[in-house]
């Protein structure tokens, strides 16, 4: 026996559908599309998210859809300027504190979005290899990163909510020390060749990981570098204390045996020239970094007893001798002042201290590397801004400082400093 017709208006159009179903049920019927999350045909209505709210004639207030009955005569409305305000309103609820994440907060936070919880997962069966392999899918330096990334995924790991977050940066270097003792298992299969040639200039870490996953889909990647070996910044800027260079080199080892040709020595403008790169190759991508040092505008350029930080630190990569003694000044309070002054230490500089125009909260580098500085007898003069200089013998003698005050926030979300007067 046929089921009851019921008879009711949506949005002014007369829809025929069968007794006890609800209003979304009609809807749909009728091709009225009301949005809603918490809806599933299988399971009972919840009236949960409520956003299938709509307005019922004589009604005093809006009804879930999916739960309101339907009946003979009813006027329904779904598109009103009130529906759309108390959808939006229940939508910010929601939202404000979400908890059933698509992507867990970790992976959205982490600059490569790497699966963390399915790395993680695998490291917990014992499965290092194929958790490396799933962390190089987003990032193929994983050696190194677990070494000098700043893991602002921690920041955002659910169990800091309960006791303090997953080691997560750490676990990714653990797992990865084990599975790159055998390069050849951990290496994926490349794709059938191409034939296609493409030119990376800059072996720094875009270069090798663009030349990773060319190689990976069966390109033929050939990196330009202009110096002595592969690394760029991981090699030239970032001292040997942070990222042993051994570490380095198996890294980028693992890269070249997919199948990748180097050419180092090779500066652009010298020894090849772009027009030509492109002449030969199917491709060309470049990659030769963005390191800017900022100069101090009272100091004369070449100044002798004046260094600067990438500059300094790829001098010392490189074994040349940087000219460093007696008492060293480092300013600014970044990872790379840090690495300075580190570094300074251990050339046998006689005293070392970094000079920050802010506070210690305001810091950019990160706590863990001012702690040890100090540790190593680094000192900290804090709230002080380079006003200038003192000459002596045509070398740098001195430098004039102003004592600084914090005032509001700026817009990189820090206190402002202001020299303080006098």
């Amino acid at each position: 026996m046929a089921s009851k017709q019921i008879t009711l208006s949506i949005d002014g159009q007369r829809v025929m559908t069968p007794a006890g179903s609800t209003l979304l049920d009609a809807a749909r019927l009728a091709g009225a599309h009301i949005p809603t999350l918490c809806h599933h045909d299988r399971l009972p209505p919840g009236e949960a998210c409520r956003l299938c709210v709509v307005e019922v004639a004589g009604q005093p207030r809006p009804v879930a859809a999916c739960e309101f009955q339907v009946q003979e005569g009813l006027e329904v409305h779904t598109l009103t300027r009130e529906l759309d305000a108390e959808r939006q309103a229940m939508l910010r609820l929601i939202l404000a504190d979400h908890y059933g994440d698509c992507i867990a907060p970790c992976s959205l936070r982490c600059p490569a979005n790497i699966d963390i919880q399915g790395y993680i997962a695998l490291i917990a069966r014992g499965r290092y290899v194929e958790a490396t392999q799933l962390i190089r899918r987003s990032n193929p330096l994983p050696l190194t990163c677990g070494r000098v990334c700043p893991h602002p995924c921690e920041s955002q790991c659910r169990r800091g909510r309960v006791d303090e977050p997953i080691n997560i940066n750490h676990l990714k270097r653990f797992a990865s020390d084990i599975a790159y003792k055998d390069i050849d298992k951990l290496n994926p299969t490349s794709a059938p060749a191409s034939e296609k040639i493409v030119a990376i200039v800059g072996g720094g870490p875009a270069g090798l990981s663009a030349a990773y996953y060319l190689a990976l889909k069966g390109h033929w990647p050939v990196i330009y570098e202009a110096n002595p070996q592969l690394g760029g910044m991981l090699r030239y800027g970032i001292p040997e204390y942070r990222l042993p260079k051994q570490i380095l080199d198996r890294e980028i080892d693992a890269i070249l045996r997919m199948g990748v040709e180097v050419r180092t020595g090779q500066v652009w403008g010298r020894d090849f020239q772009l027009p030509e790169l492109r002449r030969a190759y199917d491709a060309v991508l470049l990659g030769t970094g963005a390191a800017v040092n900022r100069e101090l505008d009272f100091l004369p350029d070449g100044m002798p007893g004046v260094n600067y930080g990438t500059c300094f630190l790829g001098q010392v990569a490189l074994g040349q001798d940087t000219g460093l003694h007696g008492k060293v000044g480092v300013i600014g309070g970044g990872n790379t002042a840090m690495d300075c002054a580190r570094t300074a230490v251990r050339l046998g500089a006689e005293q070392v201290t970094i000079l920050y125009r802010r506070s210690r909260k305001e810091m950019p580098a990160q706590e863990i590397e001012v702690i040890e500085a100090e540790e190593e007898g680094i000192g900290l003069e804090l709230c002080v801004a380079p006003v200038g200089m003192r000459e002596e013998n045509g070398r740098l003698a001195g430098l004039t400082f102003v004592r600084m005050d914090l005032c509001e926030i700026d817009s990189s979300g820090r206190a402002r400093p202001k020299p303080m007067e006098g």
